[in-house]
Formats: C-alpha cells, structure tokens, sequence
C-alpha cells in the first residue's frame, strides 16, 4: 500500500491532465498512487486512462469538482491510504512539491492540512488561501507562527495541492458532493481549520494552468457557459453562511447585497445576470446537504 493518493478530478482536459500526471511522476517522494476521478470526459480521457498501469481511475457522470473529489477522497479514505492530496487537472507540481507538504504536515499532529503556493503560468500568484487573521487567547493573530519554517497559518484553500491525513476525512467527513461546483473546497479547508491549525507551505510550489490567469469577477464575465456556474456559487455560499458556519448576520448580509444586485442588473438591462443571482437565493433557501463520511477502512496489498 501507499502512503499517499494524489486524487487528480478531470474534465475533458486530457493533454493537460497528462502535464498533470507527468509532474506527478516527477515527485522526490514518490510512495504515491495516482488516483484520477474521470467526470464523463468525452475526448478521450478515459480511453487514455485505460493505457496507463500506473494509475488508478474511476470514470462517472459529470458531478463537478465537488463531486468528483467526494467520490475520491472517499476510495482513498477507504482503501487503507495515510494522506490524500487534492488536486485539479490543470495543476502542474514541481518535484518537491508533495515532500515538503508531507514534512510539513507531520512536524506536528495539531496540523490540519498543508497546502502548496500557488502561481500562475506568468509567474503571478493564483489560488492565493485566506489568511487564518484569527485572534488567539491574547487578541492577537497568531498567522506567522511558523514563518520561520516558511509556513503561513490559513483558514482555507482552493483543492488546488492540498494534503490532509485520512484520519480528518473519517473524523470531519467529505466534501458536500451536492454543491457541484464551487466552494466545496473553502467549506471543506475551513471545516477542518476550524478544529486544526492548517499552513500554506511557501516551499511547496505548483502552477495552474487555469485558462483565466486572473481573479475571477461575476459583474465583468461574460462567458455564458461561466455565468451559470456562478449560480452554484452564491447559492453555495447562502448555505455555507447560514448552516455550516451558522452566522445568520452573515446569511442576511449576502442575502441583501444579492438583492442589491439583482436590482443593479436589472437596471443596467443585464437580465441573465439578475436571474441567476435570483434563481441561487432561491435555490437557497430549501439547499440543505448532509456531511456524508467514508464507511469502513480496507487495507490492501501492496
């Protein structure tokens, strides 16, 4: 058995996803199995995954990201792995990527999940986690703690390179594979801040290759296909206020500033956009997915 799963979740992007497997390959530590979760890609991707005796796929319907790594991160819980480490299918590692995250997540059992520095294909930074600004018992952020050791205190991140142990996902549970797309993966990195400290670690580095190398913006997008998806962002975010966190203030901020918004749109005669802003607040209000947890733990032959 191997210490680590690298879970990789694609969508017909196949000759990105072999860059991926490539620099995966490339890992100093190298105790892995490369898990790839195939989300019904139609070019050739599972076709391709079927050649390759190195890795471990599984092909499905279109879930999206969330569930994509619900359904992985759910076979390496299960199958007996230590670690799990979450990534996208446009994500290239540097060599050392996983070995500093692993040094780093075992140099205390207090550690939650490490995650890697992000930047883009121009060198900028990407994918950049919240900053864990948290007061501790004196009133001060405590973030730097371990700035010495290059690592940055966060609350969350994006599953961009992101390792946990497989004893949080038994003890906290899986991603909510209903939200499809889009913040499953800041719920899931602050479930787990919420118990365990968590560290980007600056010495672990990986470039995504994301077509858009920049932040992306609702009010600016205008890629219909892009749009949509945004849909399952506020209404995700509604929930994540209102019942994972359990801050109602911040449930009606969100709520007021969406109809805000969804009256700036109409004025400004962009009705698709009102009617997604819309559509999510009341999708919303009845969205209400449970914290599902892996069953039981196989342990299998090397």
């Amino acid at each position: 058995m191997k210490k680590v799963g690298a879970l990789v979740v694609t969508f017909n992007r196949l000759k990105l996803l072999k860059e991926a497997i490539d620099s995966l390959r490339s890992q100093t530590f190298n105790n892995i199995q490369i898990v790839v979760v195939n989300n019904g890609s139609t070019d050739g991707t599972k076709e391709w995954l079927g050649t390759q005796e190195d890795i471990y796929s599984i092909t499905q319907e279109n879930s999206g990201g969330a569930g994509g790594f619900f359904t992985g991160m759910k076979y390496i819980a299960e199958a007996g792995y230590e670690y799990c480490w979450l990534m996208d299918d446009d994500v290239e590692c540097m060599p050392t990527a996983l070995e500093e995250l692993m040094k780093a997540l075992n140099s205390d059992e207090n550690i939650g999940f490490t995650c890697s520095k992000v930047i883009g294909i121009n060198g900028d930074p990407m994918n950049v986690p919240s900053v864990d600004i948290r007061p501790i018992k004196n009133g001060y952020p405590y973030w730097f703690d371990r700035i010495i050791d290059y690592m940055i205190r966060v609350e969350s991140a994006t599953f961009v390179s992101v390792l946990i142990s497989t004893k949080r996902i038994f003890e906290l549970g899986l991603p909510y594979k209903e939200f499809f797309i889009w913040g499953d993966d800041t719920e899931y990195t602050k479930r787990i801040s919420k118990r365990y400290i968590s560290y980007m670690v600056c010495k672990s580095e990986v470039i995504h290759k994301r077509e858009l190398q920049y932040s992306l913006s609702f009010e600016s997008e205008t890629n219909l296909n892009r749009l949509k998806n945004y849909f399952f962002l506020f209404r995700n975010n509604l929930f994540i206020s209102q019942k994972s966190y359990n801050n109602r203030k911040l449930f009606f901020k969100i709520t007021i500033l969406q109809c805000f918004n969804i009256l700036k749109f109409i004025f400004k005669n962009q009705m698709y956009k009102a009617k997604i802003i819309f559509k999510s607040l009341i999708a919303g209000l009845t969205f209400n997915p449970v914290i599902e947890y892996p069953t039981h733990l196989n342990k299998l032959n090397d």
